[in-house]
Order: C-alpha cells, then structure tokens, then sequence
C-alpha cells in the first residue's frame, strides 16, 4: 500500500487537460463515446525495487495489483465528474484510460473541464492485417512455412511442450480437428461474452493453426498449448477498450501465456498499445505482431508493430522474397521495422470447420510463424525471456538475396542485412536452437 501511495503521488500534478480536436468535430456530429487518456504508470511500476526483486507468479500478482491500484486512485475523481454528469464509464487498468459513453458537445466540454492532467481523444480502431482467403484441399506435411524456417529439424529437441500462446485475434475454432487437443482452457470474449471459443470470421483459427495446429503439417510447435482473446469482432475489426481488455486478462489468464501473437494493427507511429506490451514485457511474455500490408513503399509499418519493446514480423513467399505486400520500415521514429521475417504468402491453415483448411496471405500469416519458432525456442530453453528469444532468432536467420526494392528503404549497418524489409533475416528456428 505505500508503495501505491507514492507512485500515486507522483502522478498527481494537476494540470490541464486537452481535447482532440478530432473527438469535438465527431461529438458535435453525433458522436457519444471517447477515450479519457490519463498519464500512463508503467514507467513508475517498472522503477519499484519492491517489484524487481521479485519474479514468476509473485512479481506478476505484484504487477496486476500495483496497475489496478494506480490507475484506479488516478481514475477515481473522473469517474465520479462524468456520474455527475450522467455519463457511463468503463474503466481499464491495462493502460491508465477510462472509456466515457453518452457524451454531447455540452457534457463533453464539462468534463474537460475537470481539473487534472489528461486527453479526451476519439477511440483507436484496428482490423486483423487484411488477408486473402480461398479453400483448399491442399495436403501437405509439413507446409511450406513451416518447413521453410526448418520447424521439423527442431521438433527431434521439442514440439513446443510446456508453451503457452495466446490468440488475439477474431477467436479460435474449438471444434477444429487440428486445434481442440491443444486447448489450454483459458478464454475471454469482450465482444460476445461466449462461454467458449469460437470463430465465424475464421483469421484467428488459421493464425492458431500456423502457431501450433496438430494436423495436416500446419502447426510450427504442434504440442504447445494455445489461449485466446477475442480482440476483434465477427468483421475483424477491434476497438481499442476491446483490446485493452484483452491485454489486461492475458496478465491474469490461467494458464498464463509464454507468448501473445497479434494479427492486427492500423495506422502508423501510435503509442496506445505501448503499456499493455510493457506490461506483457515485466510479466515475462513475450509480444509478437504481424508489421502489416500496406507495403511495399517505405515507412509503411502499422501500429502497434511499428513500436519498441516487441518483435513485429514481415511476409516472405515461397522462394525467399519479400511479400509485396509486407510493410517496410522505418517506423516514424526512425526505427528498424520489422524485426525479423517468416512464410506469409499462400498459407495454408485451419478454417472455421471440423477439418476444413484455408489458404490466405498477409503478415497476418508470418506473425504466427514466428510466435510458433518462439514456442519451440522456450519450450527448449524454459529460462529464457525476451532478450535470449531475439537474440537468438535476430543472429540466426536466413539472409535472403536483396532486391534493390529492399535496400531501398534503408540498410542501418554496412552491409545488407538488417534492412527495413526481412529485419535481420527469415527466421530459422532449426538455427535459433544451434541445430
């Protein structure tokens, strides 16, 4: 409790708040929701001796209770000015950010008034990166991603046993041949409120099948265990109290996930997923993101792949190009972007049937790729965290032969490799073991 106290206390200078000018022209043209964004707390948590000195299940409880108090004594006085003013709330400890409906151009300009550091702003909306789906009765084992980054060489070490992935995605199939037996038995739905998983958009199902699929050689790391968020709705797209959601009961999930894989993304330079990662960073979870379709000119990386802290991914095909489709770096900030690259092109995987199979495209389909590789990586080495994982998947990847195309967005050391198209390469899970 004190030390809530003091990192509460340290958040409390007051000063004024700021209104987008984005959320007033929506709210006077009839919009009724917006995000109250207050100054985030991770920086505070993360400067705890109290929580450094602790790791595994006590740290996480540490970090849970430590969020949830900060931002609840920061979010109070707001919660209360917007019940006086008739306005519905709906509070987020994952990033310090109070979700207000009912608002009018009238209510709206009251609660900017409140006396506090903080922005009003419109809501963050995402979409699983888009991808191009058909059927297929295509038989093969194993696929060719997953042969690509050399999968089958390292599953004579580990199939991935003792790894926990989490979804983030439209949901997952349940009822699907290759996925029901590696249900880990956790599962949120801020969408629906379904009792159990499911999927009748069909991304999340082919994503889960790539990161671990039992059947038909789709899965990377066919004996780890998946979990799953449902972060997008039934068209594929996600809001960001949705998401937040989400990124908060990962923290709290049983069982807890070694890693997140996220499909999805929008826009460029947007920090607003950055304390859930952060989060995700201290509990020991390792965050993937798909970098993105909207290549192949520069600086075309999405949010939240396009931030630090976390391994964003790009698509390569069949013969070791990049996609064309793959976004490319920088980020805004200047960045490399993506961090490594993995098989997105022609990927086949599980559909919203029993045992029906999927080709689709997109980074979308390299996220899990590399969330998979990273499921057999810690499955071999169960000490490892997030600076051992890149490590050894950032030294050890193909390095494909460059088009100008791809030196063109920049190479940041001497020679070609990395470059703001592959990163530091096509991943190669066989090497990243030492096989």
């Amino acid at each position: 409790m004190k030390l809530l106290l003091v990192l509460a206390a340290t958040l409390a200078v007051a000063a004024a708040g700021t209104v987008h000018p984005a959320l007033n022209l929506a709210i006077q043209q009839g919009a009724t929701e917006a995000i109250l964004e207050l100054p985030q707390v991770m920086d505070q948590v993360e400067a705890s001796r109290s929580l450094s000195s602790l790791s595994g299940d006590a740290k996480v409880s540490a970090l849970v209770a430590t969020l949830q108090g900060l931002t609840s004594a920061a979010q109070a006085p707001f919660v209360q000015v917007a019940a006086s003013l008739g306005l519905e709330t709906q509070t987020y400890w994952g990033s310090n950010i109070i979700l207000v409906k009912g608002l009018t151009p009238e209510t709206l300009a009251s609660l900017a008034a409140t006396p506090g550091e903080f922005t009003l702003r419109k809501e963050v909306t995402v979409r699983m990166s888009p991808s191009i789906a058909e059927a297929t009765n295509a038989t093969q084992n194993p696929q060719w991603g997953v042969a690509k980054i050399r999968a089958p060489e390292a599953w004579a070490r580990t199939q991935g046993e003792g790894s926990v992935v989490c979804i983030i995605d439209t949901g997952v199939n349940l009822g699907h041949v290759a996925l029901a037996d590696a249900y880990g038995g956790a599962w949120s739905d801020p969408y629906y409120n379904t009792a159990g998983p499911t999927d009748q958009q069909g991304h999340g199902s082919h994503c889960a099948g790539t990161v671990l699929g039992r059947a038909n050689g789709v899965g990377v790391a066919p004996a780890a265990q998946w979990v799953a968020c449902r972060g997008l709705n039934h068209q594929g797209s996600g809001t960001e109290a949705n998401l937040i959601n989400c990124g908060q009961w990962v923290l709290t999930a049983n069982p807890r996930p070694n890693i997140v894989s996220n499909s999805w993304g929008g826009g460029s330079g947007d920090p607003f997923y950055n304390t859930v990662v952060s989060a995700w960073r201290s509990a020991g979870i390792i965050p993937v993101f798909a970098i993105g379709n909207s290549g192949s000119s520069c600086r075309t990386a999405n949010s939240p792949g396009d931030q630090p802290n976390l391994i964003s991914v790009g698509a390569t095909t069949t013969t070791d190009a990049m996609a064309t489709f793959s976004s490319r770096g920088p980020s805004t900030a200047g960045a490399l972007k993506p961090e490594v690259s993995a098989p997105g092109s022609n990927i086949v995987s599980c559909g919203t049937g029993a045992n029906n199979y999927v080709t689709m495209s997109g980074t979308s389909m390299a996220c899990p790729h590399t969330a998979g590789a990273i499921a057999l990586l810690m499955s071999a080495n169960p000490s490892w965290g997030f600076d051992e994982v890149f490590t050894a998947l950032t030294t050890t990847p193909a390095h494909p032969t460059l088009s100008n195309a791809d030196r063109n967005c920049g190479l940041p050391g001497s020679g070609d490799f990395p470059n703001q198209a592959f990163g530091h390469g096509r991943i190669d899970v066989a090497a990243a073991l030492g096989l």
